[in-house]
This record gives C-alpha cells, structure tokens and sequence, in this order.
C-alpha cells in the first residue's frame, strides 16, 4: 500500500514553525525543467497530478506515489548484482489542522525508501519537513495531467505520466538511483469508502531501465533486467487516517507472465483476524502489455495468515506466510527480507508498517494448473498505534 504504500504515510497533528527554508529557496526549487518532456504530454488524465483535502472535502487528505522494482544490474568492470529490491515513495499532507505558530496553514512533505540487497539487511530512509501551505505547487504540481514532485533541496524527484513514462532520480545516503519506469499494463483502480476512506491508480506492471549507484559504483539496469510497478494513493479523513483502521495488508506479485495485486484493509473491530475490504486483482502481462483477466472482492477472497511473529519491540505482531485465495486462484508471499517503518506518534495517530521483498519463490496458481508459476513480491503489513490499544 501505497501506501504505498503502501503504499503507507504517517500523520503527525503539530503546531510548528518552518525553519531554514526562505521564500526564495521554495521559489527555487521548481526546476520545472527536470521532467522535460515527460511533463509536456497531451493525455489529460488529471489523476496524475496532485490534490489537495479541499478537493475531496475532507479534513485531512495524505498522498503519495509509489514505485517499486526489481533489478538486475551490470557494471563497466563486469561486477552484477541480481534480485535487488526497492521501491521509492514521495508524498504529502494537507488539513487545515496543520499550523504555524502564527496560524497559518502548512504542508508536510515526506519521501521514504526502501533497498533489498539480495541476502543482506535492507536499508530505510526517511526524511519530511513542513512548509507554508500557499507553497505547495512550487514542488507538488497540482491538478495537472502529469505528476511532478520535487522534494525541497532537490535530491528526490518523480515525474511523468502513464502516456511518456514516468522518471525517479533518488539520492539518499545509500542509494543514487536515475530511473524511467515505463506502465505496460492497463491502468487499474482500488477505492473504499470503509473502513479507509480511499482511491488508488495503479499502473500494475511496466519495465525499469536507468542506473543506480551503490558503494560509490555505477551499475546500469541490464536490458530486460528490471520490472516495476507504480501506484498513486489519496486516503481522507476527518482525523490522521491511521485512526480510522486497525491496518492492511498489501502484495503485489509478478510471476512469469501473471501477476496479483492485493489490497485488504482492517477495521478496528476487525483486529487481526479479519479483513472489513478485500480486493484482489489478476493480470496477464508481458514486456509489452498488460490486461486484467480476473477480480475479485469481498467474500470472494480468503486471506491465510501463518507463521506469526512476535515484534516486540513495536508491540505488534505480523504473519511471516500470507495466502490469498479465490474460487479459481491461490497467492503466495513470505516476508523474507523487512525494512521497518516505525512511525508511532502522540496520541495513537501513527503506525508501524512491516515492508518486505521476496526475490523469488513467490507463487501464483490457478487451481487447474499442476504447476506454479514463481516470481518476486512486494508485500506491507501496516498495524496502527490504535489498533494495539
């Protein structure tokens, strides 16, 4: 989930003050000519482009872009590395209930990364910063058919659109990363109105191509070697949207030529053992295309958790196995490798979301085949500061 995340955000209700950033470093930062052309594209399809809570007439709207991948890369001495996992995420909060201390409104931005270097520990950064709320579009375009978001200070960039490809130039302290990722697959659309009050735009599957540097060496993305996918999520609320659920659960799998995407959402009565919003969505893709073949919601949809660990330190527990099954087809994920993103905060606003890549091993199989298919999965399981009271 978007999140994702899960893609995923937090929401911190401060009144605070912006420091160290003037009118004219936030001018500044545009540099609308990053994007080039990706941004200069005629395909008006305003869900690209960024919101603001008055547009859904919420209290409080948070948003984010995601995009993961899965690479395999090659250097110009040779040196490979395979089955490395990432996914970036850029994103932003807007409510009247974020204030400075002479009243006025800001913005929170917020950019967080994930690295899967294959059988090591993965890596987490973070970073946010508010700013006067009247200065937004200068890095988030809003209402526009294209997605640019330039994160203050110029290090993190997304832009671009389903029609031209969409580009990520991310720099952190463990990762360089100038990738184009290109959607394949038709776009695909989550949206609840409970127990979370959201819409998602999922461009499911495409094919990443670029360079990323890691231990001050450059390695390209080897041609065919990188598959990603990208989701843009807007929850609303009255209050911090973690408040509003107990958490989710959320997988994408791509197996060969197959690929699932999962989003299940806990109520607070739900707890762990039930699932208030089920949805799952089947696609046959390829280097080329990208259809749905199949959906499935609700009580169609059984979702087995197994192998439970117990985090202590967040308090929480998460499911090492999580199967996805429907009348015609089972999902399979194990959280092999997890980068924790621990965002408790005052109040039982925040959350603690368990992100996890699986290289490989990864299934999907329709109850005819014999055999199954295997891949690579992204999957988050999210458990709120309120869901553990």
């Amino acid at each position: 989930m978007n999140t994702k995340t899960g893609t995923v955000l937090s929401i911190l209700i401060v009144i605070t003050s912006v420091m160290g950033l003037s009118v004219a470093e936030v001018a500044g930062s545009a540099e609308t000519g990053f994007c080039g052309s990706h941004a200069m594209m005629p395909l008006l399809d305003f869900t690209e482009g960024g919101h603001l809570e008055t547009d859904f007439g919420a209290n409080l709207t948070a948003e984010w872009w995601y995009l993961n991948g899965k690479l395999s890369l090659v250097a110009d001495d040779g040196a490979e590395v395979n089955d490395l996992g990432f996914f970036a995420v850029l994103a932003h909060q807007e409510s009247p209930m974020l204030i400075d201390l002479n009243g006025a409104q800001l913005s929170h931005l917020l950019t967080f990364s994930g690295l899967f270097p294959n059988n090591e520990t993965p890596t987490f950064y973070y970073a946010e910063t508010y700013i006067p709320h009247d200065t937004v579009s200068h890095f988030v375009s809003l209402h526009t058919p294209f997605v640019y978001f330039g994160y203050p200070g110029g290090l993190q960039k997304f832009c671009g659109a389903a029609l031209t490809g969409y580009r990520l130039n991310y720099k952190s302290d463990v990762v360089d990363a100038d990738l184009v990722f290109w959607p394949v697959a038709e776009k695909t659309i989550d949206q609840a109105d409970q127990p979370l009050n959201f819409v998602t735009y999922e461009h499911s599957y495409g094919t990443l191509s670029g360079s990323i540097v890691l231990n001050n060496k450059t390695y390209r993305v080897k041609r065919g070697g990188g598959e990603g996918y990208m989701d843009h999520m807007i929850p609303s609320s009255s209050q911090p949207w973690p408040m509003d659920m107990h958490g989710w659960s959320w997988s994408e799998v791509t197996a060969g030529d197959y690929q699932a995407v999962i989003y299940a959402v806990r109520s607070l009565t739900d707890g762990y053992e039930n699932y208030s919003y089920k949805h799952l969505t089947l696609l046959k893709v390829d280097k080329y295309s990208g259809k749905v073949i199949a959906e499935y919601s609700g009580d169609e949809i059984t979702i087995i958790e197994s192998d439970w660990i117990n985090e202590i330190e967040f308090n929480r527990w998460r499911p090492a196995t999580v199967t996805y099954s429907t009348p015609d087809w089972n999902v399979t994920v194990n959280a092999e490798s997890v980068a924790y993103f621990n965002q408790t905060l005052p109040g039982n606003a925040g959350f603690v979301d368990f992100a996890a890549f699986q290289p490989c091993n990864a299934t999907i199989k329709h109850k005819s085949w014999t055999a199954v298919r295997k891949g690579s999965a992204f999957n988050e399981y999210l458990v709120t500061d309120l869901g553990v009271q």
